[in-house]
């Protein structure tokens, strides 16, 4: 069995010839570049202290978001454009003076568009914002606000701990957030949902561009309530996919495959895949945004794991968001890092695709590709020999 890859978005090197280039002579671009910079930086006006407004502003500016999307905002204006204040005071059920503070903050950060006296949804909200429409992050946004936002007060003591500080949000004695969140099932729910609608536009990406139409049986290692499970067993008629994450995340996977039909080809195991055996019989192990939870030496282990219980042909994918070589981006990469130490467990990041390949090489693994997809995605690819 092998992993193809569509030709229509070419493997990535995950080192450019250019950055094999500058790695020869890193301390002499790096001295050169620093002298030039110096020499510019005379010439340029200083920065306004405007440009920081966005960063010190940050908390209000969510706060704004999240306050609108629980009052539903974007879905009254979506089914009902062009209200006055007072019409949309009238509908959230707040005074007037609140619901004028709301509005400026939403049309300020362009989430609204102001006509004389009356409101409309930007495009971005339309898109985005409306609760029940397709692709829509509501559901993120609710995770952000209830769990990350509360946790993340403890980012300093986190970086100077090393460890997930913020996770004495949650009531529990469970070293991860995924542990404590079985002791609060609404806001598991909250949890689970936002991954769905991060997995739905995500995951559409891996059913895309890998080819897994060789595969038979495939396990989705944490792998959450089923959302991408399912997709790729519809994505590849002959393949049948497990689903291996805690007991209480499986539960609520298998009233989801139940509820779409697909018991035959989709079933869910409860395990631990730090002390348990992986599903028997696979000749596909999935880690899809997983590998960013936990610690370098932890993503090593669940590799070699991985190697041991493949067949000779079997294959491993890690999916994930992907930090660049050069540890200068993406956004999404410093977006998505302090939640993890800060939360989750305090030992992940989003880490870089070299690293990756690197961990695959060392478990075993003789054949290892990578393929860059949109939205700062990447899938690494290993196969046994």
């Amino acid at each position: 069995m092998s992993i193809a890859i569509e030709p229509k978005v070419g493997p990535s090197e995950s080192t450019s010839r250019h950055e094999r280039s500058i790695a020869k002579r890193p301390g002499t671009l790096r001295r050169a570049w620093r002298s030039v910079r110096a020499v510019l930086e005379k010439f340029m006006p200083e920065p306004p202290i405007e440009q920081i407004y966005p960063l010190l502003g940050g908390q209000i500016y969510f706060q704004t978001l999240s306050a609108a999307v629980q009052f539903d905002l974007f879905t009254i204006l979506n089914r009902d454009s062009g209200l006055t204040c007072e019409d949309i005071s009238a509908q959230l059920g707040i005074q007037e003076k609140p619901a004028r503070i709301l509005l400026l903050g939403c049309t300020t950060l362009g989430l609204l568009r102001k006509t004389g006296a009356t409101y409309a949804n930007s495009r971005l909200a339309n898109r985005f914002l409306v609760r029940g429409a397709p692709g829509n992050i509501v559901a993120v946004v609710e995770w952000q606000h209830f769990i990350n936002y509360r946790a993340m007060y403890h980012f300093y003591d986190s970086l100077k701990a090393n460890a997930n500080l913020g996770l004495a949000e949650f009531d529990g004695s469970e070293p991860t957030l995924y542990e404590r969140l079985a002791h609060h099932p609404e806001l598991e729910r909250i949890f689970q949902d936002a991954m769905q609608g991060i997995s739905v536009q995500a995951n559409a990406m891996l059913a895309r561009y890998v080819d897994l139409s060789h595969v038979r049986r495939l396990v989705d290692v944490g792998g959450g309530n089923g959302t991408n499970a399912m997709a790729l067993a519809r994505q590849f008629p002959k393949l049948h996919a497990t689903v291996f994450d805690a007991p209480s995340v499986c539960q609520i996977a298998r009233s989801n495959v139940t509820s779409a039909g697909m018991s035959e080809r989709v079933d869910a195991v409860a395990g631990d895949c730090f002390d348990d055996d992986f599903p028997a019989g696979v000749d596909c192990i999935l880690f899809c945004h997983f590998f960013t939870i936990w610690s370098e030496d932890k993503n090593r282990y669940l590799l070699r794991k991985a190697y041991d219980a493949l067949a000779p042909g079997g294959s491993v994918i890690v999916f994930n968001m992907m930090q660049s070589n050069d540890e200068s981006g993406p956004l999404t990469a410093a977006m998505g890092s302090p939640y993890f130490l800060t939360l989750a467990t305090g030992e992940g990041m989003l880490y870089t695709w070299r690293e990756y390949e690197t961990w695959m090489r060392e478990a075993g693994f003789g054949i290892v590709r990578t393929q860059k997809l949109p939205r700062d995605h990447g899938a690494i690819i290993g196969v046994k020999q």
